[in-house]
């Protein structure tokens, strides 16, 4: 049996331990480290990342723990009776399937159009990792499409690329621009009436459709922003690695309001989330939210806001103040 660090992060027990410590809980979570081992290094990320999380402190019922405690002690059993090296046998078998499973589905999306025009595609919630026929790749966020075809593409949505052969023109085309690659590491974000870029490595030379904006030549670190309502962009310094940290399942937007996160969480897992108490989406929330599953950055939320979550129907949520009726 093996653990993610979500499952802690959702354990009511586990927060018990990290937000409410006690002599009982310090010894129960020290014994499972020392009981399961290869579980460490999730345990302490789960742990850092809460710590690092500006939270407000909300207490499982009794109920809830004692449920938890029991599940735990199930699991830890089970753990101690799997054979470790038939385990790792499997962990590493399932790998490998894992990445044929991966670079196959890819060859057949990118060749469904035919020889010319190849296309690749995410629904709501899932992240591919494609193969480019001139060796370059892209990382595909969710509810986004590429379309490719003599290294020029069209892209909807968000979009991490590396480019390979950089002696040939290598294009990327959005509703409000085109990216000339000159070398380069990039992600690019369109969204709603909105198109943000971020350079990582290399060189790239944004052209505007609007006539008013002019020509921008990116450097490494730069992050530029064009609002097509306003037909206006903007150019500042960013660190790279968190705004593509959705490749690693991760949320860190600069300064974001709560109102920013729901809305990214919108256009990737393709639910309305209503907040109901309007004064709360401006609130800040400081540390990386977890994006996983549209469930875990909602349970993290709703921990930080000190509000409930209920699911009105199949395609909308709401987000309530817990308390109110």
């Amino acid at each position: 049996m093996h653990f993610k660090e979500s499952d802690f992060l959702t354990d009511s027990y586990f927060l018990e331990w990290v937000y409410r410590p006690s002599k009982e809980l310090e010894a129960y979570w020290q014994e499972v480290i020392t009981t399961v081992p290869q579980q460490r290094e999730n345990i302490a990320n789960a742990r850092l990342y809460l710590q690092s999380t500006a939270f407000v402190t909300h207490t499982p019922t009794d109920e809830t723990i004692d449920a938890s405690w029991e599940r735990h002690l199930d699991n830890i059993q089970q753990l101690t009776e799997t054979k470790p090296v038939l385990r790792r046998v499997l962990l590493r078998v399932a790998a490998v399937l894992t990445g044929i499973l991966i670079i196959a589905g890819a060859w057949f999306m990118l060749h469904s159009r035919g020889e010319d025009q190849m296309v690749a595609s995410t629904g709501f919630g899932e992240l591919k990792h494609v193969l480019l026929p001139d060796g370059s790749w892209v990382d595909l966020n969710a509810n986004s499409k590429i379309t490719y075809k003599n290294r020029e593409v069209w892209l909807e949505g968000e979009a991490f690329f590396d480019v390979k052969q950089l002696s040939q023109q290598f294009l990327v085309h959005t509703k409000d621009l085109t990216v000339t690659v000159l070398g380069t590491v990039f992600d690019i974000r369109q969204r709603r009436s909105k198109t943000e870029i971020v350079l990582q490595s290399g060189k790239i030379k944004l052209s505007f459709k609007n006539s008013k904006a002019g020509d921008i030549i990116m450097n490494p670190g730069q992050l530029v922003s064009y609002n097509r309502e306003h037909q206006q962009s903007e150019t500042i310094s960013t660190s790279p690695e968190k705004f593509s940290a959705w490749k690693n399942q991760r949320l860190i937007l600069m300064d974001p309001k709560v109102s920013d996160i729901l809305i990214y969480l919108e256009d990737n897992f393709g639910k309305k989330i209503i907040m109901e108490d309007p004064e709360l989406n401006n609130r800040m929330v400081n540390g990386p939210i977890l994006i996983s599953s549209l469930d875990d950055a909602l349970f993290v939320l709703s921990t930080v806001l000190n509000t409930e979550i209920v699911k009105r129907d199949s395609t909308t949520i709401v987000m309530r103040s817990r308390g109110d009726q």
